[in-house]
This record gives C-alpha cells, sequence and structure tokens, in this order.
C-alpha cells in the first residue's frame, strides 16, 4: 500500500475493477444534482427479503461524495451523516439515489439526498451529511 489517495477502479460502491462491487454509475442532472440507479440483490438482505439499512446507507453516502467531484473535480470525505429510514425496501427492487448540494463555505459542504422506488416515486430513506473538500494529493493512510 502506497499510503496515497488514488482511485484504482475497486471502490465497493462505483469501481468498475471491483469483482464483487455495486458498479453504481452516476449521472448529473440538469438541476445541479446527480443520480444513481440500483436494485439491491438478495446478498444485501437484512431481514428476509428487506434491503439492509447499512447498504442504503452506503448508497446515500456514495452519490453524496460524488456529487463535488462530478461537478467540480473537488473530492470530499463524509465527516458526518444522518440517515432516515421511512420505508422497508425490498431486495430487487430497483430504486434512484438522488442527490443535491444544500449548502458550502470554505472547504464543508453539506449534501442532502433521498432514495425512492423507481415504480412510484416513494421516498424509502434520506440522508444528510457534512463533507470535507480534501486534497487527494495530499492525503496520507
Amino acid at each position: 500500500m502506497s499510503g496515497d489517495w488514488i482511485d484504482d477502479g475497486y471502490c465497493f460502491a462505483c469501481g468498475e475493477k471491483n469483482p464483487i462491487g455495486m458498479h453504481l454509475d452516476f449521472v448529473l442532472t440538469d438541476d445541479g444534482g446527480i443520480t444513481a440507479k440500483y436494485s439491491f440483490p438478495g446478498k444485501f438482505q437484512g431481514y428476509s427479503g428487506v434491503t439492509h439499512g447499512g447498504m442504503i446507507s452506503l448508497l446515500l453516502d456514495e452519490v453524496m461524495v460524488n456529487l463535488p467531484w462530478l461537478k467540480e473535480k473537488k473530492p470530499v470525505v463524509t465527516a458526518e451523516i444522518k440517515v432516515r429510514f421511512i420505508k422497508p425496501l425490498a431486495v430487487l427492487e430497483p430504486v434512484t439515489a438522488r442527490a443535491w448540494v444544500d449548502r458550502s463555505r470554505k472547504n464543508l459542504v453539506w449534501i442532502k439526498s433521498e432514495l425512492t422506488r423507481d415504480r412510484d416515486g416513494v421516498i424509502v430513506a434520506g440522508a444528510e451529511a457534512l463533507c470535507v473538500k480534501v486534497d487527494a494529493g495530499q492525503m496520507k493512510l
């Protein structure tokens, strides 16, 4: 391990090289936000047939931290996250994660996100995060 922060394509959420990853694909929207579509497979269940809340949290976090990167090429890390679970989500249910910037100040960005079922637009979870802009070239593990 070199200790430098680099994108080696193995991110569990979006890495194209990770054979067990989610392989998320992010799309910038006309309103300045970002979306990603996904269906959680059965291996990500908690209770029988229900998507594990930790996996939902991961998807919401990932769409939020990718927003500043895609819009401004500014890497951020999550400093705080608050997730609200509103409805249970069945495994294999197609969903769309959406994120948008709530506000920013200097190297801080407050981002919000929500996860909706594609079939009816019902919000199943939402999140808010305080993210910190980082200089990836200067970060060491």
